[in-house]
């Protein structure tokens, strides 16, 4: 499960017939020309939220909470209930919350108003076969690319996972199951070359050279 935090602001606001509303992007997908548009797991290793990300999540209508801070007991709204809603836009994944009636709701509303809270993240899981992972040789880095996902809650946070695009704090969790990742994808390199090492010694034998 991961959380990521983006630059999109939280915003509240009264709808026609008096329904405070909560919304934001609980994800931005990655752009070239954006650089704080992915997310640095270590050193010289990357993650990002490709377009397709949320297509089958959202398609399986996937019962998303909208939770403060990830809380399970601080839960905001519901997709089965209709009072989250979620779409994918050409900046990310956005999020709409009811506000509930409720002290949580109250004091919530007054935080976002007053600029207290203003980030926003996910928890998701990658679902098989979801996640891709090249290495830019030139550069030096690795990137893991993420297309399919397990969508589990979204919602306002006041301290997101990551302070930026290169620092911030990650859960042992997570940094765990990216370096697993990293040495999976390492060890396939390491595979892959000696056996194209073991081809041309043998190209060499045949040309008897």
């Amino acid at each position: 499960m991961k959380r990521f935090p983006n630059s999109q602001p939280v915003t509240i606001e009264q709808r026609e017939n008096g329904q405070a509303v909560i919304s934001g992007y609980a994800s931005v997908f990655y752009r070239s020309d954006d650089s704080g548009t992915q997310y640095e797991l270590m050193r010289d290793y990357f993650e990002r939220i490709e377009p397709t990300a949320f297509d089958e999540a959202l398609d399986e209508k996937h019962d998303t909470r909208a939770l403060f801070n990830h809380d399970p007991s601080q839960i905001l709204g519901r997709s089965s209930a209709g009072t989250l809603r979620l779409k994918v836009d050409e900046i990310g994944l956005r999020y709409e919350i009811d506000v509930p009636d409720t002290q949580l709701g109250r004091d919530l509303s007054t935080s976002i108003e007053r600029g207290d809270v203003t980030g926003s993240s996910f928890a998701f899981s990658v679902r098989e076969d979801g996640a891709t992972i090249e290495r830019d040789k030139q550069s030096g880095t690795t990137v893991r690319s993420l297309a399919s996902l397990n969508l589990h809650d979204v919602g306002p946070v006041t301290v997101p996972a990551y302070a930026s695009t290169t620092t911030g704090v990650r859960s042992e969790e997570n940094v765990e199951e990216a370096r697993e990742a990293l040495e999976a994808f390492q060890e396939d390199e390491k595979q892959h070359e000696a056996e194209a090492v073991a081809v041309r010694a043998r190209r060499l034998e045949l040309s008897g050279d």
